[in-house]
């Protein structure tokens, strides 16, 4: 009995001591600092603490568990560009047959590149006119599609954004169908993410973005070559989607990786070096499991193909391990040599012509 006591008089003590004016004041006060300082004492994820990007802002998001496997500022507002025209394209979708035909408004004539060259008076089939927005990136197709939907680029800008904040994005506003720079346009990676899934379900849409090429036509016989602007499609990596670009914006992107079974969305805003960040954001997938090599990889990977090049005579310097300008110079030579994609970058078509050397 005699030891409880005891034990509940210490214990009344201790409380004492802690109810002190001084002492609750001291707690309050580190509990604040505690409290300030919290987001910078939350570690960083080791996927994202090792990403290099030129990209202020980007997202990797699985579509289906809407898990996020990478994400680096994906709320910031940004300037689209031109993968605005994947929503361009949405509305369209919903509002033209696709064997339709537009005729152009000479209006058109006066947009800036890129563009096909359209000329007042023409016409091209609603399908076509897609391939053009959604290969080339054609402004002047974009603003034909427009008002053809809405009579006004302005008021098919204002269909876009209700189409937007509908699918969920409600960080974004759009003020013309082309993605051109323009006062009061922007969106941001997450809001782009979900804008993408929407088009993921679009079979058009996608069909379409897998084009490296296509011809289009006038109704008069005019024909028009569109060549897709993404790299990552041409040299065979399985990067659908779409690009931009514009001296504000900076590069960006916006589609999916096809990665087995399944499908990740990326998207990239105000990079500076998109088919870089394109391939180290490819490398996270499934940690890092994909074998592509670019300026700035390292590892033994990197000391086989260097080993290669030399023993074809492209590379002089020595194996260190490092993907730098030399090596990234020697495989350029490498790939235009067999005829590839010179952008020197090994992916599949360029691992494959190797394949016997590495």
């Amino acid at each position: 009995m005699e030891s409880r006591r005891r034990t509940c008089l210490k214990e009344f003590k201790e409380l004492a001591v802690l109810i002190n004016p001084m002492n609750i004041r001291r707690i309050i006060s580190i509990s604040l600092i505690l409290l300030l300082l919290r987001p910078f004492l939350i570690p960083v994820p080791l996927a994202e603490a090792s990403v290099s990007l030129t990209a202020p802002s980007a997202l990797l998001l699985e579509p289906g568990s809407q898990k996020i496997i990478f994400s680096r500022a994906p709320h910031r507002k940004q300037p689209p560009a031109s993968t605005a025209k994947i929503v361009t394209a949405l509305v369209v979708l919903d509002s033209l047959p696709l064997d339709r035909w537009v005729t152009i408004s000479p209006r058109v004539e006066k947009a800036q590149a890129s563009k096909l060259y359209l000329r007042g008076g023409d016409q091209i089939r609603v399908r076509d006119l897609l391939k053009a927005i959604l290969i080339k990136s054609a402004n002047d197709a974009a603003q034909a599609l427009a008002i053809a939907v809405s009579g006004s680029e302005r008021a098919f800008a204002d269909v876009m954004t209700e189409k937007a904040r509908r699918l969920g994005a409600h960080s974004t506003r759009f003020v013309n169908a082309s993605g051109l720079p323009e006062e009061g346009q922007y969106s941001t990676a997450y809001d782009l993410a979900i804008l993408m899934q929407a088009a993921l379900r679009n079979e058009v849409i996608i069909s379409i973005l897998r084009q490296r090429n296509a011809s289009i036509r006038t109704a008069s016989g005019r024909r028009y070559h569109l060549k897709s602007h993404n790299k990552m499609l041409l040299r065979g990596e399985r990067v659908i989607g779409k690009t931009g670009y514009t001296q504000r914006a900076k590069y960006c992107f916006v589609g999916f990786i096809e990665e087995g079974s399944r499908n990740i969305i990326v998207s990239v805003l105000g990079s500076k070096k998109l088919w870089r960040d394109l391939t180290t954001l490819l490398n996270q997938v499934n940690g890092g499991a994909r074998k592509t090599l670019s300026f700035g990889s390292r590892g033994d990977a990197v000391k086989q193909l260097q080993a290669a090049l030399k023993k074809l005579g492209f590379f002089n310097g020595p194996t260190t391990g490092y993907f730098g300008k030399i090596t990234k110079r020697a495989l350029s030579k490498f790939q235009r040599s067999r005829g590839l994609l010179q952008d020197g970058i090994l992916g599949p078509k360029t691992r494959t012509a190797l394949a016997s050397h590495l």
